[in-house]
């Protein structure tokens, strides 16, 4: 998509109880297909992290990446404005030493005490553009890091892409091209000079790596009922279009989907005042 912050502040838009429940539909479908995270990637992260830390995770979803930080040892707050990924992830993280809070980062009244690490785990882009990267600024102790956790959008083989490309033209021109790793990277470097153009941070490091995932053709449409430009889609062309997407696949007799995605950091401390 040619303009990702844009299609997600028209989501924003919109009233704070769509939003919150925006997920809502997807929260168990978010924890079991989306892609994982890379320990390589999360291994990177815990290393800036000082082990009496406390976390602050922003749009922590049902858990995906907290899991990883709780089984380390971190103590987190996790904020999560979708009320069925707060019970889901209250019931996981139960006897880890995680907090869960059922608000978005905007509406949320911060603690006194500062944070040395604050976490975007594939939400940052759910910020508004114009403040975010201030707000969170505003809440890092000195040399305290934004860590901004991604992984890109699995992308299936690019021949079972052009087999699906006439029902994207049809139901989703937006998506309509192969968004490759090529592509993955450059949004990637984008973001990285947003960050660096805000003027809120510096010595910033981007670390990425190419992970793959075989997805079952049902797995592979359960990983699409996550993605907001098909929660976003009218409820009756949604259904239509995935009832075609599995004709296509049974069609082709295609009973493995290979993918490719990039799980990334970026990492980078907070400037001292001027």
């Amino acid at each position: 998509m040619k303009n990702f912050d844009a299609f997600f502040q028209k989501i924003y838009a919109q009233p704070i109880e769509a939003r919150q429940h925006w997920y809502a539909e997807a929260t168990q479908a978010y924890d079991q297909y989306r892609a994982p995270y890379v320990p390589k990637i999360i291994d990177l992260i815990c290393e800036k992290i000082k082990p009496e830390s406390v976390i602050l995770e922003i749009g922590s979803g049902p858990g995906n990446a907290t899991q990883h930080f709780a089984q380390r040892g971190f103590s987190l707050i996790c904020l999560e404005p979708n009320p069925r990924a707060c019970e889901f992830a209250a019931q996981r993280f139960q006897n880890y030493p995680i907090q869960i809070i059922n608000t978005t980062f905007e509406e949320w009244q911060p603690t006194p005490e500062k944070f040395d690490t604050i976490l975007a785990s594939t939400s940052f882009h759910w910020l508004q553009p114009d403040t975010r990267c201030q707000a969170i600024a505003s809440l890092l102790k000195p040399q305290g890091n934004i860590v901004l956790l991604w992984n890109t959008v699995p992308q299936p083989d690019p021949s079972i892409f052009q087999d699906l490309l006439p029902l994207y033209e049809k139901y989703m021109p937006s998506f309509a091209s192969f968004e490759n790793i090529a592509v993955q990277e450059q949004n990637l470097k984008n973001i990285s000079q947003g960050l660096l153009d805000s003027n809120c941070f510096q010595n910033l490091e981007l670390t990425q790596v190419i992970e793959t995932k075989d997805y079952s053709p049902n797995d592979y449409l359960k990983l699409l009922t996550t993605l907001s430009p098909y929660i976003a889609l009218d409820s009756t062309v949604r259904r239509q279009l995935f009832d075609e997407l599995k004709a296509v696949f049974q069609a082709r007799k295609i009973q493995t989907i290979p993918t490719q995605y990039i799980c990334a950091a970026h990492i980078a401390q907070v400037k001292p005042p001027n």
